[in-house]
């Protein structure tokens, strides 16, 4: 049976109305994302940390990768601005030796700007032969975290 063209537009024109109407959610990660929460250890080398619920679903640390430079230990993840908003942000790679224990105690935080939708990617090679996973952390420059570490190193 052949529909005729009034019928088939009285059919169409409703769902077509209702699909410009429709909101769309925040956009998917680029990668493949890893962590909805503010901390993620699937991958038992890396340690990806979010310093702070306020980044949970507005930032994404994506595929955390380790690999070797040398005698040396590299590590590479990539952020990824989920939002339409612009970030002010810092990071640090922390790295550790097979038993967990810190390599390095000059640990800067880096500060970066992170655009809307925007993906980028940070890399890091250890100072020391012995490291073999790292703990990567990204926060809001005006964190709890920052306050917290300088309340302990005045101890």
């Amino acid at each position: 049976m052949m529909m005729n063209a009034s019928k088939m537009i009285a059919v169409l024109l409703p769902l077509m109305l209702g699909a410009c109407n429709a909101t769309f959610p925040k956009s998917e990660p680029v990668g493949r994302q890893i962590q909805q929460d503010t901390v993620d250890a699937t991958n038992p080398r890396a340690r990806l940390i979010l310093g702070g619920q306020r980044l949970v679903g507005e930032i994404a640390l994506l595929d955390a990768r380790i690999g070797t430079a040398g005698a040396l230990a590299k590590g590479e993840v990539s952020v990824q601005n989920l939002s339409n908003d612009r970030y002010t942000l810092e990071y640090q790679y922390a790295w550790e030796d097979s038993e967990g224990f810190a390599i390095g105690e000059n640990r800067v935080w880096q500060r970066f700007v992170l655009g809307p939708r925007e993906l980028r990617s940070f890399r890091s090679v250890a100072s020391d032969p012995k490291a073999h996973r790292f703990t990567f952390t990204v926060r809001l420059p005006d964190d709890f975290f920052i306050h917290q570490e300088k309340y302990l190193d005045r101890k």
